[in-house]
C-alpha cells in the first residue's frame, strides 16, 4: 500500500492539533531511524491549522491536505480558498466528500475544484461511493468518479481516489471486505479507460488500528483512509505500522528521497513568499 490519509475534519484546536501531529511525526521519525520504508502519510487538518503546521512539517515523513478548495484561483468568493492560495501550504486537496456533497456541492463544482486542484500544483483527492447498500453501488460510485473527473486530463494530472460508501461514514463496522474489493476493481478499470495511465484507490469508512488488516490484504487496493483513528496519535501510528509491515511501504521512503528537504517544508513556502 502507498498511502495512509488522515481526514480530520473540524475536529482538534491549534494546541491540540499540534500535539497530535508531534506525536505522529516522531512516531514516524523512530521508523525511518531504523531505515524502514513508509507509505505516504497525509494529514488533512481544518484550514486555520495549516500554516502553523507546515511550519514544523518534515515533508519526508508527512505531506499536508487541504479538506476543501475553490474552483476558481482569486475573485468575490467570501469565506471561499483557492487552490493557488493553499499550494504553499499542502501537497493534496480533498475533494467531493460526502459531508461536501450533503450540504448542496454538486457533481459539477467537484469536477472544476477537481480540475482547478490538479492545475494549481495539487494531487486532488476525490471521493466516490454510493449513499445506501444497494445492488447498484458499483453504479452509483462509477457515476460519482466520472463526474468528478470531467474537468481533468487524467494524461498530465494525477487524481487519487477515495472510495468511501457514504453508509459506512462513522458507521460502527466498516464495509465488506469483498464489496470493497469488487468495487475497487472496477473503479481502476473505469479509470484506465478515461484515460489515467495508473489508477491509485485507497479505502475510506470506519477504518481503524483494529480492522485495517482486512483492507491490506486487498491486492488492488493502494491504501487506507481514517478519521476518528487518526485523532488518536497512538491509534494512527498503528495503522501506519501495520501497513508499513505488510509490505514495507511503497510510498516514499522515510528519509531516503533525496528530492525532499532535510526539514519543514521550507522549499514549498519559499516558492510561495513564505
Amino acid at each position: 500500500m502507498r498511502y495512509v490519509l488522515a481526514n480530520w475534519k473540524m475536529y482538534p484546536t491549534v494546541s491540540q492539533a499540534v500535539a497530535l501531529f508531534t506525536t505522529i511525526q516522531r512516531g514516524l521519525q523512530g521508523s525511518a531511524r531504523g531505515s524502514r520504508a513508509l507509505p505516504t502519510v497525509i494529514v488533512c487538518p481544518p484550514f486555520p491549522l495549516l500554516p502553523t503546521l507546515a511550519d514544523i512539517t518534515d515533508r519526508r515523513l508527512l505531506r499536508l491536505g487541504a479538506q476543501n478548495c475553490h474552483w476558481h484561483a482569486e475573485g468575490p468568493y467570501t469565506g471561499e480558498v483557492s487552490p493557488t492560495m493553499l499550494a504553499a501550504w499542502v501537497d493534496y486537496a480533498l475533494i467531493g466528500h460526502s459531508e461536501r456533497r450533503s450540504a448542496g456541492e454538486t457533481d459539477e463544482q467537484i469536477a472544476m475544484k477537481v480540475g482547478a486542484a490538479a492545475a494549481a500544483g495539487l494531487t486532488p483527492v476525490l471521493f466516490v461511493g454510493e449513499d445506501e447498500q444497494t445492488d447498484a453501488a458499483i453504479h452509483h460510485a462509477e457515476q460519482r468518479l466520472i463526474r468528478g473527473l470531467a474537468e481533468v486530463d487524467l494524461g498530465r494530472y494525477h487524481v487519487l481516489i477515495v472510495y468511501e460508501p457514504t453508509w459506512a461514514v462513522g458507521a460502527d463496522a466498516p464495509a465488506d471486505v469483498g464489496h470493497v474489493r469488487e468495487v475497487v476493481a472496477h473503479l481502476k478499470m473505469r479509470i484506465t479507460e478515461l484515460g489515467a495511465e495508473q489508477g491509485e484507490i485507497i479505502y475510506g469508512g470506519t477504518v481503524t488500528a483494529d480492522n485495517v488488516e482486512q483492507f491490506i490484504g486487498i491486492e488492488t487496493l493502494d491504501g487506507v483512509g481514517a478519521t476518528r483513528a487518526s485523532l488518536d496519535g497512538r491509534d494512527f501510528l498503528r495503522i501506519i505500522d501495520q501497513v508499513a509491515s505488510q509490505d514495507g511501504g511503497q510510498g516514499p521512503a522515510a528519509g531516503k528521497d533525496p528530492s525532499l528537504p532535510d526539514g519543514p517544508s521550507a522549499t514549498r513556502r519559499a516558492a510561495h513568499g513564505r
